[in-house]
């Protein structure tokens, strides 16, 4: 199967040529995805929190041994054909509850990878009830050809899929009905963790199944939250109030790179690779890679500012880099992560500035004992707007000193 796919990949364009769109991504028992949710389903055996079958029972059965006499997890645990040898050969009922659960931890896996951007599907349709094409930016041209490399601005908007609580709760048997006393939101939770590899990082993880969707919590922050468990009538009442709130649709913004793309291929980042074929309305079909809000920044900051003069540049090559971009007279702009959120930060201000700076839009905040200045950013957010009100007051008063 992953051969056919990969043969329509590479004839066609897209993966689900070769196979018909027959298989999924989470079918293929040869990918890395498999093999790492197979490590995971060893360790959960080895571990007592498989449900399908206790370790003494499965190493009974099967005579495969995952862990040595001190009870660490083997280093060179069963491949998965052996794997699945053993289990071809158990009774009928064994097989289905191992293999049902080996394959919804395939489907964990593949589901957090394509939520991650990192799962290898091809060349994708990207698919919505409207696509709107908002904004077209060229980036770079070649100058042997004029071919030109361009960043599209895409709005996408969906309707969200929303489950009633009973619905929820017959799709998802294996996962308790909890309500969060803190939020006052509900959720189905699996009952027990499942050990999950991500690049070789090993974490226990619960998924949480949500009115809006599904995601993973780690499970040291599972014991640390207000999550506990509650009757199936609160839980449904707060589950379909949850609900009947959600909005009908939701819009995404994403930004698709096209046209020429191979001699700036190694500048483009890396944390998203999906590639998708897209026909906003009332535009030509295109085909491009996705590029997150800071991707697309950094792009800009790389070919279109070389030497920021005005604010906009000045903004733009700030998110674009984790380099300070100087604004003259000793202040700077600077894109860093602080408490997992992305921030401008503004360097150099004095405390005698504090109050003007606020007064045109920052917001100032203690941390380890440090007074630190910010410009907000985000959407419905000018920011642009406040960069330039603070150059233009900088540059008004630099012309008083001098006169």
């Amino acid at each position: 199967m992953a051969r056919l796919d990969q043969l329509g990949a590479l004839t066609k364009g897209q993966r689900e040529t070769g196979s018909q769109g027959m298989f999924r991504e989470e079918d293929n028992l040869e990918s890395p995805i498999a093999r790492a949710a197979l490590r995971g389903y060893y360790a959960d055996l080895a571990a007592g929190r498989a449900e399908a079958m206790s370790y003494e029972n499965f190493t009974d059965w099967t005579a495969l041994r995952l862990i040595d006499k001190d009870g660490v997890l083997l280093e060179e645990l069963p491949p998965i054909q052996r794997f699945l040898n053993r289990v071809l050969a158990l009774p009928i009922h064994m097989q289905n509850a191992l293999f049902a659960e080996f394959m919804r931890r395939i489907a964990d896996q593949t589901e957090r990878a394509r939520a991650a951007g990192t799962l290898d599907l091809g060349v994708e349709t990207l698919r919505g009830e409207k696509i709107e094409q908002v904004s077209t930016e060229d980036l770079w041209t070649w100058p042997k050809s004029g071919a030109v490399t361009r960043i599209i601005g895409l709005e996408v908007t969906d309707p969200v899929h929303v489950l009633g609580a009973e619905e929820a709760i017959s799709r998802n048997p294996d996962k308790l009905p909890m309500v969060n006393r803190a939020s006052g939101r509900a959720a189905l939770i699996s009952a027990r963790p499942m050990q999950m590899y991500d690049e070789d990082i090993v974490t226990l993880m619960r998924k949480m199944v949500r009115p809006n969707g599904s995601s993973y919590l780690e499970e040291t922050r599972f014991e640390a939250s207000a999550w506990e468990d509650i009757e199936r009538p609160e839980f449904t009442q707060v589950w379909d109030a949850e609900a009947a709130s959600l909005p009908k649709t939701t819009t995404t913004k994403l930004y698709l790179l096209t046209g020429l793309l191979l001699p700036i291929w190694k500048d483009i980042p890396t944390t998203n690779e999906r590639i998708y074929r897209v026909t906003p309305d009332g535009a030509t079909a295109m085909i491009g890679r996705t590029l997150s809000e800071e991707g697309a920044a950094a792009l800009r900051a790389r070919f279109l500012v070389s030497n920021p003069q005005t604010p906009q540049d000045m903004l733009t090559a700030a998110l674009g880099t984790t380099a300070p971009v100087d604004l003259g007279r000793g202040l700077s702009l600077t894109r860093r992560r602080v408490a997992g959120e992305m921030r401008l930060e503004l360097g150099g201000a004095d405390r005698g500035m504090i109050d003007g700076l606020k007064a045109m839009g920052c917001f100032t905040e203690i941390i380890a004992f440090q007074l630190r200045v910010f410009l907000p950013h985000g959407d419905g957010i000018d920011t642009g707007s406040i960069l330039a009100r603070i150059v233009g007051h900088r540059a008004a008063r630099a012309a008083e000193q001098a006169a």
